[in-house]
């Protein structure tokens, strides 16, 4: 009973009355402004790790404003708002507070969750949230203003030399998807400060741009402000989800390489289908012993594995130089509608897999088939597989202690804002395939991919291995068809296919060979007692079948 009483004190109806009426009458140009831009966590996600999105240091915004475990925080907002209110002489605070009264509306649709706060407080707590914020992206951007009368002041949380524990968690609290504060606020505050909306602009471009840099876990150029188009984003992490996917996927350039992989001629092509109907008139006899024949040996896995056995071998042994002259005919006799059908199945990249289906070699066991790992210097979309030279290519990373938490919210974002084409929760599941141990992750990391400052390459496993449980597999065209093409590579080396090989027809017969086992032990053990009885050995001896 406490409990509901608790809840119905919280919820105010006459106040939730007014703000609907309010928002009623609101015309529709100004409807078309206001937008929802911060999302709650999925539910899902949420439960996963909840200390991954929710803020352990700092509360930005009005989501988790009222925790007790953050008040400690607060005084360091007021040293931020004196600090903002130095800057603007002649400005009390108060006309801040009033500047964002102006945008209540608008500050409301931006947030998912319904806010049970008055105009008032509203507005002192996104003001007083603002200045926090914009004093923790000038302090990032403090190499760049070198000039001592910006007066730049960083709040003593935040040490110079970036030592600080505290100021770790804050860049981490930063970048949670449920702290997150519209950017056109920030810049309302930089025009109160700067006087004018185009410099106001061109300042928040270059910090959040700077934002992106120092949060983003990939190590790459991010563009200009232009090309990231900061004014078009809502928030911080929103600019930095887009300037992971800068370029356009280019799904051409990858998978090409295959040069030996041609078509057969029009003979070729003519011996094939011949061998083919062949097999169907076979296969479709239907008199009554030929058909009982048939089918008990077409179940036989030895049967199976003896006639895909040739266009396995030839697979692989046409990658030598003198044997592959021979493989082109020889493949068109063998098997032209079973290249054919795997050549549909590796084009057919349309549909995503399911998670059972997702099975990626890991780093360990494509390195030991032959395939290279280079670094890329570009963003997520430089990605591919190169077949010719066997070369898996990876964007470069660095994995620190804030590494999994802003991944795990670029996933929550992805999630809840980007439902049509989930890349990067893709990517992440792809990580995951490919990372199963720390062996697998020094092979990267000796390669130039990974750049850990974690503790061990352990970390860095269990940091992907706990990206398992996303929202659910993209339709990501271009990671699918670098998933198949390795996967594809990988089961043709000669050790994976004969492996592969054995398990599907040898193993997968064993419980035949075990009965066989079974019947032949019976057998002797039944000889050994016959021959205890009747004493085979002295008949064996009087017929003279030990004598020379």
């Amino acid at each position: 009973m406490e409990s509901k009483n608790t809840v119905q004190e919280k919820i105010n109806p006459d106040r939730w009355i007014i703000q609907v009426r309010d928002n009623l009458q609101i015309e529709e140009e100004e409807q078309e402004e206001l937008s929802l831009c911060v999302f709650n966590v999925p539910k899902d996600l949420l439960a996963a790790k909840p200390e991954a999105y929710t803020p352990q240091c700092v509360s930005i915004g009005p989501y988790h404003h009222w925790r007790s475990e953050l008040n400690e925080m607060e005084r360091y907002k007021l040293a931020a708002a004196r600090a903002f209110q130095k800057r603007i002489d002649g400005h009390r605070f108060e006309s801040i507070v009033k500047e964002v009264r102006n945008y209540e509306r608008r500050i409301r649709s931006c947030y998912h969750k319904y806010l049970e706060y008055n105009g008032e407080a509203l507005a002192w707590l996104m003001a007083l949230d603002a200045c926090f914020a914009l004093e923790c992206l000038q302090f990032l951007g403090k190499r760049t203003y070198q000039d001592s009368s910006e007066g730049t002041q960083v709040p003593k949380c935040l040490d110079p030399f970036g030592r600080s524990a505290t100021h770790n968690a804050i860049m981490r609290d930063l970048t949670m998807l449920e702290n997150q504060l519209p950017l056109f606020l920030l810049q309302k505050l930089m025009e109160i400060q700067l006087g004018s909306k185009d410099m106001a602009e061109e300042r928040l471009c270059i910090l959040v741009r700077l934002a992106c840099i120092e949060f983003s876990p990939f190590l790459f150029n991010v563009p200009d402000s232009s090309r990231l188009r900061i004014t078009e984003r809502s928030h911080i992490l929103e600019a930095l989800y887009f300037s992971l996917f800068i370029s356009p996927w280019k799904c051409d350039l990858i998978g090409k390489g295959d040069g030996e992989e041609q078509r057969p001629s029009l003979d070729r092509k003519r011996v094939a289908q011949e061998h083919s109907s062949l097999w169907k008139a076979f296969s479709s006899l239907d008199i009554g012993p030929i058909r009982e024949f048939r089918k008990r040996v077409l179940r036989q896995r030895v049967i199976q594995f003896l006639i895909k056995l040739p266009l396995r071998l030839l697979s692989v042994l046409g990658k030598l130089p003198v044997l592959r002259l021979f493989k082109e005919p020889l493949t068109s006799l063998f098997g032209s509608n079973e290249a054919e059908k795997e050549g549909e199945r590796s084009s057919s990249v349309e549909t995503p897999p399911t998670r059972d289906e997702l099975a990626v070699p890991c780093v360990a066991d494509l390195s030991s088939a032959g395939v290279k790992f280079l670094p890329t210097d570009g963003d997520l979309t430089t990605i591919r597989f190169d077949q010719a030279s066997a070369t898996l290519y990876l964007p470069k990373m660095r994995l620190d202690s804030n590494t999994e938490v802003i991944i795990r919210n670029l996933v929550a974002f992805e999630a809840s804002v980007v439902p049509s084409d989930l890349s990067f929760i893709r990517y992440a599941d792809f990580m995951n395939g490919i990372i199963d141990t720390d062996e697998d992750v020094r092979v990267l990391r000796e390669s130039g991919i990974i750049y850990n400052h974690l503790e061990n390459d352990g970390k860095v496993a269990s940091l992907w291995n706990g990206m398992g449980k996303c929202v659910k597999l993209s339709k990501n065209k271009c990671l699918d068809k670098v998933i198949a093409d390795m996967n594809r590579y990988y089961k043709r080396t000669w050790s994976v296919a004969v492996v592969e090989y054995m398990k599907k027809y040898i193993f997968g017969s064993w419980p035949c060979l075990s009965l066989l086992a079974a019947i032949i032990l019976l057998l002797l053990t039944c000889l050994e007692a016959f021959c205890s009885i009747y004493n085979c050995k002295r008949w064996m001896k009087d017929t003279n079948l030990f004598q020379e």
